[in-house]
């Protein structure tokens, strides 16, 4: 009898916790966290969609602002999320987006745009996949 009086709240335990993560981006592939990446840009979630690129991409734009800031006497102080998405166009619209390889914790994708392509460096980061553009963000 204890035992039958105990499974209501164990099964309402295992469903509390496995309802915890529903309203999270999904960042469990390379392909997912792009693809997620690239809708946050076009709705103009611009905070969530810097919270998607890579801490070397991050620290990268970061030390960009602080030149500019420097650049100009100390006149302008840009915030580096504001510096990188003023310069971006809006992104044409991804028609695919395909793994071309995977290795450890470093990926590349390949992203399609109507008639266009290129590759996409990603990487693995404790909170996921994460968008890494700091190998074209040196000077």
């Amino acid at each position: 009898m204890r035992l039958s009086a105990t499974m209501p709240w164990l099964v309402a335990l295992v469903l509390l916790l496995s309802l915890g993560g529903c309203n999270r981006p999904r960042f469990g592939t390379p392909q997912d966290a792009y693809t997620s990446f690239h809708r946050l840009v076009k709705r103009g979630e611009l905070q969530q969609a810097w919270g998607a690129l890579s801490k070397p991409t991050q620290d990268a734009l970061a030390k960009r602002a602080q030149v500019v800031g420097e650049a100009s006497g100390g006149e302008e102080k840009p915030e580096p999320m504001a510096l990188f998405f003023a310069n971006v166009p809006p992104p044409p619209d991804v028609t695919e987006v395909s793994l071309v390889r995977e290795e450890g914790d470093v990926a590349t994708v390949l992203v399609r745009a109507g008639e266009s392509s290129h590759e996409v460096r990603m990487v693995r980061e404790p909170s996921g996949w994460k968008v890494d553009l700091s190998a074209s963000l040196q000077p």
